[in-house]
């Protein structure tokens, strides 16, 4: 069992005062945008002995992580957590599955691309689906929305882009249509590119302006069977501010189609394989399978390769992807979506349900929390709010006491 130093990741999306105040300390100057706390080779957290958490694992991995998750995913830790401080729009991005995350990484490898090269798309072999847990409100776009409704939204731009765009949504099958706008979107460049963001871009000031108003009076808007209600305010407003700050990148246009999904604290939403996103604006706990793979088709300055995003893209319209907990109590609740590599559990102490075999990964969100091996077979660890605990196999049962609400990462029984 060990209390653990966990790395800042400083890409240029983060907030500059988020995660310092939720470590409890001074702001460095500059963006930080997420707070690793695992084991991925990458950006491992360290231990209080100078040792990885990563070398640890390996040295003995089943006594670490327990026969059954070394069965299941070999000798690494399957899952990763993140504290995610959003300040500005994350990349247009998509995860691949675990069959392309595999294929690709061999592909990769043959054509001899360094595995920490700008270029490189699959760092790892492993699939990432992911969980935020929000503790702030928390905005993000993901998956695509229900063509009609989408349809409808564009019309209200009352831009010839638009209402070409949406015509083109209604002629076929869903996804064999989004598929066809996405591909031609990301392929618009030059002049005709920067005049329809441009116009766009009016637009959607404009539309977001008149649709906050509406919104206010409680106005919903119709188009056939589409119905229209107050997302529209916040895709068209984030639209307008996204072309001022990418006046030349056609993934803005993109974010039209998106669903626009708002977290108030203690929500959270899921984002499988395939499902196209960009988190906007918040603070949250995220949990994944650990991979850092991440395709890229626009708002970043980094490298983007749009042929192999569309080639790994889902284009079947869903719901805004909220997840909701499998059990909920007022002081605790319990998140296990459709995957084997992770859990979340978060709640005040004294904690419901921690899970007594396995790895497991306690956050402090606040207060004082001791984490104390039932078996004894350990010495306890206290941490405090930012700080994190991790749980060997083999310390067994533990048990929570002091003050404080916690996160617990692990793998589902």
């Amino acid at each position: 069992m060990f209390l653990m130093d966990n790395p800042v990741r400083d890409y240029a999306w983060g907030s500059t005062t988020g995660l310092a105040q939720f470590l409890g300390r001074e702001p460095s100057g500059g963006p930080e945008a997420e707070l690793w706390i695992g084991a991925h080779e990458l950006c491992p957290s360290g231990l209080p002995d100078g040792r990885r958490l990563n070398d640890v694992i390996t040295q003995d991995p089943t006594q670490v992580l327990g026969g059954r998750v070394c069965d299941l995913f070999g000798d690494r830790l399957p899952y990763l957590m993140k504290v995610l401080a959003v300040g500005q729009p994350l990349s247009l991005q998509v995860h691949p599955s675990a069959e392309d995350a595999r294929m690709g990484h061999r592909r990769e490898d043959d054509d001899d691309v360094a595995i920490d090269h700008s270029t490189r798309n699959y760092k790892d072999r492993s699939h990432k689906p992911e969980l935020v847990f929000a503790l702030t409100t928390f905005e993000g776009l993901a998956g695509f929305r229900d063509v009609a409704k989408s349809a409808a939204m564009l019309r209200l731009l009352k831009v010839g882009w638009a209402d070409e765009t949406a015509d083109r949504l209604e002629s076929g099958a869903p996804a064999e249509a989004l598929r066809s706008v996405v591909t031609n979107t990301l392929a618009l460049e030059g002049r005709g590119l920067a005049r329809i963001l441009r116009d766009v871009g009016d637009a959607a000031r404009h539309a977001g302006a008149r649709a906050t108003r509406e919104e206010g009076r409680h106005a919903v808007h119709r188009k056939g069977d589409a119905t229209i209600r107050p997302e529209a305010a916040r895709t068209f407003t984030r639209v307008g501010e996204l072309v001022k700050d990418y006046p030349r990148d056609p993934g803005v246009l993109v974010t039209l189609l998106l669903n626009n999904v708002l977290l108030a604290p203690g929500e959270a939403m899921f984002v499988a394989a395939g499902v196209v996103h960009a988190y906007l604006d918040g603070l949250g706990v995220e949990i994944m399978a650990s991979s850092d793979n991440v395709l890229r088709a626009g708002l970043t300055p980094k490298h983007m390769d749009v042929p192999e995003l569309l080639s790994v893209t889902s284009f079947a319209p869903i719901p805004p992807p909220r997840w909701e907990p499998s059990e909920k109590t007022r002081e605790f609740l319990h998140l296990e979506p459709p995957v084997a590599e992770f859990c979340l559990s978060v709640g005040r102490t004294p904690l419901r349900r921690v899970p007594a075999t396995g790895p497991r990964t306690v956050l402090v969100l606040e207060g004082t929390i001791t984490v104390t091996p039932r078996s004894g077979s350990d010495d306890p660890v206290t941490a405090t709010r930012g700080q994190s605990v991790f749980i060997s196999h083999d310390d067994g049962a533990i048990e929570l006491t002091g003050v404080g609400r916690v996160a617990v990462g692990a793998v589902p029984v």
